[in-house]
C-alpha cells in the first residue's frame, strides 16, 4: 500500500491548476473521481488555444495533461437526486478538490462550512484565483490573469526587441506550480487528519503562488533593482547569462561572487580583476557600479571560444553552467526522459509522426514505495458513472432512472480501450520517438 493507495479523492475542478493537483494525487495511488456538468469541464474545449492543432473525443493531449488518473462521472449537482449523490461519495472520501468560487459552493451546499459538518474528517481543498480576504476575493481568476499579469510575471520577462511589450508566459504557466502548492496543503491536512481524526481546509491562489515565485524580485525591488532587468546590469556578473562565439546563450550562476570570482576570472582569462579591490568583491562593485564593465569584459571573453569549448572547460573546473535552452531542446533531451519527467503517449488521431505520438510531463516528485507512475488517459464526460455509482450502492434500475431524469449522465459512445502508459525508463529521446504507451 505505498502513497496514496485506499485515498479516495473527490474533484470538483476545471480547468488546469485545480485539475492538476488531483492528477498530482491520482499519481501517487489515490482513486480519483472527477466530477463534471453534462458541458465538460470547459479545459477540454482548450487544445487549439494552446496551439494544438486539433483532438478528437479520444485524443486531447492538452486535457490529458491535467486529467491522467481519474475516474469520469458527470452530475447535476442542482438535481435533488445528483446532489444526494455527490454527498453519497463525500461520506467516505478523504479529501475533495475544488475550483468552483465560493458563492456557487455555498449554493450547492458544498462550501467547507457546510461539508465539514456532515463529513468532519474530509480534507477540503480549494484553488483560488485571489485570496480569501481582499477586495478580489471573490472575481474570477485564471493562470493569465491572476499568476502571470497579477504577480509581474509577464512585465518581468518583455518580449524582444527595441520597444517594450509585455511578455505572454507559455499557457498554464502559473497553473502547474499552483498544482503543487495545493497538493502541499492538502497533503498536509491529510496527515493531520489522520493523527486527529478531524479534516482541515486548504485554500491557495493563483496570486499567492506568483509572489512566493517572485519572492526574490519583490524583496530586490525594495532595494532599488528593477524589473525588467538589463544582464548588461547584472549585479552579480558571475550569475548571470553569456553568449559564445557561435551564437549559443548559456548561464553561469555562482552568487558568491566574493568566492568564485577568481577562479571564473583565471579560467576566462580576465586575471587582472583578481586582486583588483575595485573589482573582486560585490560590495565594492555596489558601491562603485563597476558591474557593468565586469559584465562587459566577460562578455568579450566569452565570445573568444565556441560553446563546444567552453564546455568541458566549464565542466573540468566545476563551474555550474547550463545551456539556455528552448522547448525544442527540452524535447530532446536524454536527461529529462532518463528520469522520466518526460514520457512519450501514442494518440491514434492526434499524436505526430509514424508513432502519433505525444511527450507529456510527469508530476516532479517520486516516491520509492510507487516508483514512476503508471499513467492511465482521460475518458469522455460521464464515462465511469454507473461503474462509480454501481460502487456507491445504487442499483441498475435507480441509475437507470436518474439518467432518465437529467440527474447524471452516462456515456453511451463506444468503449475507450484501457491503455496504461508505462514509464519508459531510461530510454534515449530517439528510441523514445518510437516508444508510445504500452496496452
Amino acid at each position: 500500500m505505498g502513497g496514496l493507495q485506499g485515498v479516495k479523492v473527490i474533484d470538483l475542478t476545471a480547468y488546469a491548476a485545480g485539475p492538476g493537483c488531483s492528477r498530482i494525487l491520482g499519481e501517487l495511488g489515490a482513486q480519483v473521481i472527477k466530477v463534471e456538468p453534462f458541458s465538460g469541464d470547459e479545459q477540454r474545449t482548450q487544445g487549439m488555444a494552446w496551439g494544438m492543432k486539433f483532438k478528437t473525443e479520444f485524443d486531447d493531449a492538452a486535457y490529458d495533461c491535467g486529467s491522467f488518473n481519474k475516474e469520469w462521472t458527470a452530475i447535476n449537482l442542482k438535481s435533488s437526486e445528483g446532489h444526494a449523490f455527490m454527498l453519497k461519495m463525500l461520506e467516505d472520501a478523504d479529501i475533495m478538490i475544488t475550483t468552483f468560487r465560493d458563492n456557487a459552493l455555498v449554493k450547492l451546499g458544498l462550501d467547507y462550512d457546510t461539508l465539514h459538518k456532515k463529513f468532519p474528517k474530509l480534507v477540503w481543498g480549494q484553488l483560488r484565483g485571489y485570496g480569501e480576504r481582499g477586495p478580489d476575493k471573490d472575481m474570477k481568476g485564471f493562470d493569465a490573469t491572476a499568476y502571470s499579469a497579477r504577480g509581474g510575471i509577464v512585465m518581468s520577462f518583455p518580449n524582444a526587441g527595441p520597444n517594450f511589450e509585455p511578455a505572454n508566459a507559455p499557457i498554464a504557466f502559473g497553473d502547474w506550480n499552483a498544482s503543487n502548492a495545493l497538493s502541499a496543503g492538502v497533503l498536509a491536512a491529510y496527515a493531520g487528519a489522520l493523527r486527529t481524526g478531524i479534516g482541515d481546509k486548504v485554500t491557495t491562489s493563483l496570486y499567492h503562488v506568483a509572489t512566493w515565485g517572485m519572492t526574490s524580485a519583490i524583496i530586490a525591488q525594495q532595494q532599488g533593482l528593477d524589473h525588467p532587468k538589463s544582464r548588461k546590469r547584472a549585479k552579480c556578473p558571475t550569475n548571470n547569462s553569456y553568449v559564445s562565439s557561435d551564437g549559443v546563450w548559456f548561464l553561469i550562476c555562482f552568487g558568491h561572487y566574493n568566492k568564485y570570482c577568481p577562479l571564473v576570472f583565471k579560467t576566462i582569462g580576465l586575471e587582472h580583476f583578481i586582486d583588483d579591490p575595485e573589482y573582486n568583491t560585490l560590495e565594492a562593485l555596489s558601491a562603485n557600479g563597476k558591474y557593468v564593465e565586469v559584465v562587459a569584459a566577460m562578455d568579450e571573453a566569452f565570445k573568444k571560444k565556441t560553446f563546444a569549448e567552453w564546455k568541458p572547460i566549464f565542466t573540468e573546473k566545476d563551474i555550474p553552467f547550463q545551456q539556455c535552452f528552448t522547448v525544442k531542446d527540452v524535447l530532446a533531451d536524454e536527461e529529462a526522459f532518463a528520469n522520466d519527467q518526460l514520457r512519450k503517449v501514442h494518440y491514434e488521431d492526434q499524436g505526430y509522426g509514424d508513432d502519433k505520438s505525444y511527450t507529456i510531463t510527469t508530476a516532479p516528485f517520486r516516491l520509492k514505495s510507487i516508483g514512476d507512475p503508471v499513467l492511465y488517459r482521460s475518458r469522455p464526460i460521464g464515462y465511469d458513472t454507473r461503474k462509480i455509482m454501481q460502487q456507491h450502492g445504487y442499483t441498475d434500475a435507480q441509475i437507470d432512472a436518474m439518467i432518465a431524469d437529467g440527474s447524471v449522465l452516462q456515456y453511451a459512445g463506444k468503449p475507450v480501450p484501457e491503455v496504461a502508459l508505462e514509464p519508459n525508463y531510461g530510454i534515449s529521446p530517439a528510441k523514445a520517438l518510437k516508444a508510445g504507451g504500452k496496452s
